[in-house]
C-alpha cells in the first residue's frame, strides 16, 4: 500500500519553508513517492504573493499528525440488524473468521456489539437456569433458523414464551405441565399436539417434516395457533429454536468513538475497559469502521518529511508520534527528532533551505517545472535577505545566478519583486508582530523564543515598544517562556532593534551589551540562525 508522506515546514511558516515544502514534494514525486505539499500554519501576504505570481497552490493546512481513528480503522466493516436470529450472526463470525460484529439499526446507528464472548455469556446464563424462553421472537426468525414450513401463521407476527419438548407420555404431561403460552415442539404425538393447543400455546412446532393431521390443523386455525413444520429432529429443532432469538439479546454495549479520535485516546479506552475492539461512527453518528487489537499492531503512524526546520518545539503538532522520513534544512541540529530507521537526513550551513533542494536536483539531474523553479529563486532571496544577510553563501549566489539566467529573469526584478512583498507582509498590530515569526527553542529545559520582523521602517515598531513589551510579559508568564527576543531587523542598515523580556542577564552575557527598559540596539545583527541563537546557546550551555 502506498502511503501520503507529507512534505512540511516549521509553525509561522515563510517563504522558504512553504516553497521547499512544494519543491521536495515535487522531488519525492518524481522519485515515486506520493506526497502531499503542506503548510503547518497560516501564510503571510508575501509568501501568498510569490505563490500566486508562479501559479502555485497554497499548500495543505495540517496542524496535528498524530495518528486518528480514520488511520487505522477497518471501514468495510461487515455488521447485522436489530432483529437479525443469533445463528445467523455466528455464522457470519465463522465465515469470515472475525470475533465480533456491529449491531445496528436501519439508520446504521450502533446499538451494541456481538461477540464470541458476549454469546457465550448469555447462553451459559441461560443454560445454567436450564430455560429456554422466547420473548417476542419474529415468527420468521424460527421459520429462517430451523428451515420451517408454514403450515398455519403470519410471518410478521411475534412469538413469546418457553420452550417445552413433548416427550412425554400425555397423562405426565397433563399432570406436570401447563402448555399456555409456551412453545412446543413434538414429533407425530397427535395427542400431545392437540393438548398443547387446547392448552393455548403460543407456537406448535412438528418435527420430521412430518405433516400435521387435518383435525389439529382446524384446532390450530380455531385458536388462531401458528404451526410450522420442521425436517430436522426434535433435540436438533429445540436447539436452533434458542438460536432464532434476535441477537441484540446477547450483544454487549458497545465502545464507540469519532474518526477523528485519537488512536492513543482508542488503545487507553480499550486497556481501561478491556475490550478488543471500538466501533466508529461519522458526523452523522451511524457505523463507519471499526478499530480492532489486529489495526493496531500495524505501523498506523503517519509519514512526514520535514523542511526549514528540525525541532519538536517548532513542528507541527505530534510529529512526535509520526514517522520521519526525511529532514531537509539550514538550522542547527537539535536532535531531539527521534526515528526508528535510518532517514534522509541533510543539513547544510546555506541561507536557505530552497537553495539545498535546488543543490539535490543538479546532483539528481533533475529539472522541475519552471513555475517551481521561479519560486525557489524568490525564496532563496528572501530567506538571504535579497542575498545581504550573514547567512548568505556562495551556493545561494549560484543558485540565484543560475535560476535566473535558466528562467530568463533579470536578477534585479526578482529582487524587486521580493523586495515589494517582503514589505507587504509587514506585521501590524501587536500580536501579529510578537507571533509573525515567532520561534521557540528548548535546550535543555530551558525554554526560549525569537521573533523576527524584517522591514525598512522600524520606526513604525520602535514607536510601539511599551505595547510590545507589555503583551510579550505576557507571553512568557503564559507560555512557560525564560526570555523572549523580538528582534526588528532594518535589513538595509543591518540593524536589529531588539525588544527583551525576562532573563536579561543571559542576554547581556551573551551579547556584552546592557538591556535598558526592555530595549537594546544591535548594529551588524541581522540573522537570527547565525548571529542570535548559537550566542544564547553557548552561555545555556555554560550555565549548567
Amino acid at each position: 500500500m502506498t502511503v501520503d508522506v507529507l512534505v512540511i515546514g516549521h509553525r509561522n511558516p515563510d517563504t522558504d519553508s512553504i516553497v521547499s515544502a512544494i519543491a521536495l514534494a515535487e522531488f519525492l514525486s518524481i522519485k515515486g513517492f506520493k506526497t502531499i505539499p503542506a503548510r503547518a500554519g497560516e501564510l503571510n501576504i508575501e509568501t501568498l504573493k510569490v505563490l500566486n505570481e508562479c501559479g502555485l497552490q497554497i499548500p495543505t493546512l495540517v496542524e496535528d499528525v498524530r495518528p486518528r481513528v480514520t488511520d487505522v480503522m477497518t471501514r468495510d466493516v461487515k455488521y447485522v440488524f436489530r432483529g437479525t436470529p443469533v445463528k445467523k450472526a455466528i455464522d457470519l463470525l465463522n465465515s469470515i473468521g472475525i470475533r465480533s460484529i456491529p449491531v445496528v439499526d436501519e439508520n446504521l446507528r450502533v446499538l451494541g456489539l456481538f461477540s464470541v464472548e458476549s454469546f457465550s455469556r448469555t447462553y451459559l446464563r441461560d443454560f445454567i437456569s436450564l430455560r429456554v424462553k422466547l420473548v417476542d421472537v419474529p415468527l420468521k426468525n424460527i421459520v429462517d433458523v430451523v428451515n420451517c414450513d408454514v403450515v398455519l401463521g403470519d410471518l410478521s407476527s411475534r412469538v413469546s414464551g418457553y420452550v417445552y419438548v413433548g416427550a412425554m407420555s400425555i397423562e405426565t404431561i397433563k399432570s406436570k405441565y401447563s402448555f399456555k403460552d409456551s412453545i412446543v415442539v413434538v414429533g407425530d404425538r397427535v395427542d400431545v399436539q392437540l393438548h398443547a393447543l387446547e392448552s393455548r400455546a403460543s407456537l406448535l412446532i412438528i418435527t420430521g417434516g412430518l405433516r400435521p393431521p387435518n383435525e389439529v390443523v382446524d384446532k390450530a386455525r380455531s385458536l388462531g395457533i401458528p404451526i410450522l413444520t420442521s425436517p430436522y429432529d426434535t433435540y436438533t429443532t429445540a436447539k436452533l429454536v434458542d438460536l432464532s432469538r434476535p441477537v441484540e439479546i446477547f450483544m454487549d454495549r458497545a465502545e464507540v468513538v469519532s474518526e477523528n479520535t485519537l488512536v492513543q485516546d482508542v488503545i487507553n479506552l480499550m486497556k481501561s475497559k478491556l475490550v478488543r475492539s471500538v466501533l466508529v461512527v461519522n458526523s452523522y453518528n451511524r457505523l463507519s469502521g471499526i478499530v480492532t487489537r489486529s489495526d493496531l499492531i500495524r505501523d498506523y503512524r503517519k509519514v512526514v518529511a520535514l523542511v526549514d526546520h528540525n525541532e519538536l518545539s517548532q513542528a507541527v503538532d505530534g510529529v512526535d508520534e509520526a514517522k520521519v522520513v526525511a529532514v531537509v534544512d539550514h538550522h542547527r541540529v537539535s536532535g531531539d527528532i527521534k526515528t526508528r530507521e535510518a532517514i534522509l537526513f541533510r543539513v547544510e550551513p546555506v541561507g536557505s533551505t530552497s537553495t539545498i533542494i535546488w543543490k539535490i536536483l543538479r546532483e539528481h539531474s533533475l529539472r522541475l517545472k519552471n513555475n517551481i523553479l521561479k519560486a525557489i529563486l524568490y525564496a532563496v532571496l528572501s530567506d538571504t535577505l535579497l542575498l545581504k544577510s550573514p547567512t548568505t553563501t556562495e551556493d545561494d549566489i549560484d543558485c540565484v545566478n543560475t535560476l535566473s539566467r535558466e528562467l530568463g529573469i533579470k536578477l534585479e526584478d526578482a529582487v524587486k519583486f521580493v523586495r515589494d512583498a517582503i514589505a507587504l507582509s509587514e506585521p501590524k498590530d501587536v500580536e501579529d508582530i510578537i507571533r509573525y515569526d515567532m520561534k521557540v527553542y528548548d535546550e535543555g529545559g530551558y525554554k526560549f523564543a525569537i521573533s523576527q520582523v524584517f522591514t525598512v521602517n522600524p520606526d513604525y515598531y520602535i514607536s510601539m515598544k511599551d505595547k510590545l513589551i507589555s503583551r510579550i510579559n505576557e507571553v512568557v508568564r503564559n507560555e512557560g517562556i525564560k526570555l523572549f527576543i523580538l528582534l526588528i531587523t532594518d535589513y538595509i542598515s543591518n540593524t536589529s532593534y531588539t525588544v527583551v523580556v525576562g532573563d536579561t542577564t543571559l542576554f547581556e552575557e551573551a551579547f556584552s551589551t546592557k538591556v535598558v527598559n526592555n530595549y537594546v540596539v544591535l548594529e551588524g545583527i541581522t540573522s537570527r540562525k547565525q548571529q542570535v541563537v548559537p550566542k544564547l546557546l553557548n552561555i545555556i550551555s555554560s550555565r549548567r
